[in-house]
C-alpha cells in the first residue's frame, strides 16, 4: 500500500505525476548507523537492510508496545520514500509510522500512524525536498510486549519517477501469477484433487516515449545499473489510482537495455521482475 503525504501529492499533481511510474532502489539505510531495541538472537536491524526477504529484524517488543529502527546518515540529507516489506504487522494488530530528527534527540513525526489490512508491501511518499534530516526512524506501535513482530526489508531513500505512464500492455498482479499444480487422478481416471507446488508472481513494465535526457541521466543510468546486477527495488506502477499495486521486485529474465523507437529522438525499455508474494 502507498501512502502519500499532503505536500508531496501536491508537487506531484503540479507537475501531471501523481499516476507516473516509479522505482525505488537505492536504500541509504544501509549505510545508516542503526540502533533502536534490544533483539532476539540474530534479529540484528541490520537484517531489515541486506535487501533479502529471509533474514529479519526481530526487536523484543516492549511493554509499551512500541518499539523502532532509528538510522543516523553519515550526514542530513532529504528523503522522499520509505518502506517496509516482508513483515507481519497486519497480523499482530500494529501500526507503522516514521518520524526525523536533526540532532538524534527532538523527533517530529512526519506520517499518520498506519494500522494495514494485510502483511502486503507499505510505502510513504514524502515530500522531495525541504526535510533535510541526519537522524529518521521508523516506529512501530500498538503491539504487545514480547509480540513475535518480523520485518525482513526497511527502506529509507528516495524514488525515481518515471516520466511517461502506462495506458497499456500492463497485467498487475492481483493474485499470484505463477501457481503450478500436481492434480492427482485416480486409477479409474477420476480427479482426485490437486495441491499447489509453487506459487509467487511476475511482472513486466513496458516504458516508451523518454528523451534521450532522461535515460542517459544519472538517476535512470543508477536504476538501470542497480536492475542489471540484481538489486531489489520498489515499484508502484500508478500509485494513486492503484495505491494497494505496490511490489518489492527483483530482476527475473534480461537486463535492462533501452533502444531507440521513435518517434523523433524517444527512447524505451522493458523490464520484467519477480515480485515477492508472502
Amino acid at each position: 500500500m502507498i501512502y502519500t503525504s499532503t505536500a508531496r501529492a501536491a508537487d506531484l499533481a503540479a507537475n501531471g505525476e501523481e499516476n507516473n511510474p516509479f522505482v525505488a532502489f537505492e536504500n541509504v539505510g544501509a549505510s545508516a548507523t542503526l540502533s533502536g531495541v534490544a533483539t532476539l538472537a540474530d534479529g540484528a536491524a541490520a537484517n531489515a537492510f541486506t535487501g533479502t526477504t529471509y533474514d529479519y529484524w526481530l526487536p523484543v517488543v516492549p511493554v509499551s508496545g512500541a518499539c523502532g529502527i532509528i538510522m543516523q546518515l553519515p550526514t542530513a540529507r532529504n528523503c522522499s520514500f520509505a518502506a517496509i516489506a516482508a513483515h507481519n504487522l497486519s497480523d499482530l494488530g500494529g501500526g507503522v509510522r516514521l518520524y526525523n530528527s536533526p540532532d538524534g534527540v527532538t523527533y517530529t513525526q512526519i506520517t499518520n500512524v498506519i494500522t494495514p489490512s494485510d502483511n502486503a508491501p507499505i510505502a510513504f511518499r514524502l515530500p522531495a525536498s525541504g526535510n533535510a534530516r541526519q537522524y529518521w526512524s521508523i516506529w512501530f506501535s500498538g503491539l504487545t510486549q514480547d509480540d513475535p513482530l518480523y520485518v525482513g526489508v526497511a527502506f529509507l531513500g528516495d524514488e525515481l519517477v518515471m516520466p511517461r505512464r502506462f495506458y497499456q500492455g500492463y497485467a498487475p498482479v492481483l493474485q499470484p501469477t505463477e501457481v503450478a499444480l500436481q492434480s492427482n487422478v485416480s486409477e479409474g481416471g477420476n480427479y482426485v484433487g490437486s495441491s499447489v507446488v509453487r506459487r509467487g508472481s511476475t511482472l513486466q513494465a513496458q516504458f516508451n516515449h523518454l528523451s534521450p535526457s532522461f535515460v542517459r541521466g544519472d538517476d535512470f543510468q543508477a536504476f538501470q545499473t542497480a536492475f542489471n546486477t540484481g538489486q531489489p527495488f520498489f515499484f508502484g506502477w500508478r500509485p494513486q489510482k492503484y495505491p494497494e499495486d505496490l511490489h518489492y521486485c527483483w530482476r527475473t529474465g534480461n537486463a535492462i537495455r533501452p533502444e531507440n523507437t521513435g518517434p523523433k529522438d524517444f527512447m524505451g525499455c522493458q523490464f520484467s521482475a519477480r515480485a515477492y508474494d508472502e
